[in-house]
């Protein structure tokens, strides 16, 4: 098994409590029902953190990269399944601290799970041009989580409390925005 590099390997011991759990209410789908309450989980989430982060600027080390967003995607999948944008559970609200590269992680990690996702999404008939764009593009974009990754590593200034902070609020407001998808939908039956 190949070693992380250490900012990684912290925030990967950091975090693994919440992306557990996250992982666990997320699950996976096998079925059209399923797969729409995972985009309206995972729009519930990005949307609003992708709207925050667009805000709000980068760490100088980051100034030649830019992150991953799926906004656009996300928005085009839920019109494809005639599906509303769902409403955050709240407005997200990072912590205190210079911690920001946490957050990066949770969202530029999220391209690592999208190739089996997307394979689970074209298994129900969802495409990279319909219904699971946004899927497609992160596991297109590998790269990118690479860039980061190598970024993350060589920031100067690195706050670790903080962007362990910054993560684990990224895995709660995500976790939360997939129960409220879910209390949503539950309450629709």
């Amino acid at each position: 098994m190949m070693e992380l590099p250490p900012r990684r390997s912290a925030l990967k011991e950091a975090t693994w409590s919440a992306h557990m759990a996250l992982d666990a209410l997320v699950g996976g789908f096998a079925t059209a029902a399923d797969y729409r309450r995972y985009l309206a989980g995972i729009a519930a989430f990005r949307l609003p953190v992708e709207a925050w982060l667009s805000q709000h600027p980068l760490p100088q080390a980051f100034s030649d990269w830019e992150p991953g967003l799926v906004r656009d995607e996300l928005r085009a999948d839920l019109s494809d399944l005639d599906t509303p944008e769902p409403q955050a559970p709240r407005a997200f609200a990072p912590p205190q601290g210079d911690g920001i590269v946490g957050l990066l992680y949770v969202l530029e990690g999220s391209s690592l799970g999208a190739r089996l996702l997307a394979k689970r999404a074209e298994a129900l008939g969802f495409s990279a041009d319909y219904g699971a764009r946004h899927l497609f593009s992160q596991a297109r974009n590998f790269s990118n989580w690479r860039a980061f990754s190598e970024r993350m590593e060589n920031v100067c200034v690195y706050d670790a409390r903080a962007a362990a902070d910054w993560a684990n609020t990224a895995f709660d407001y995500a976790r939360d925005a997939f129960e409220s998808a879910m209390n949503a939908d539950h309450a629709v039956r």
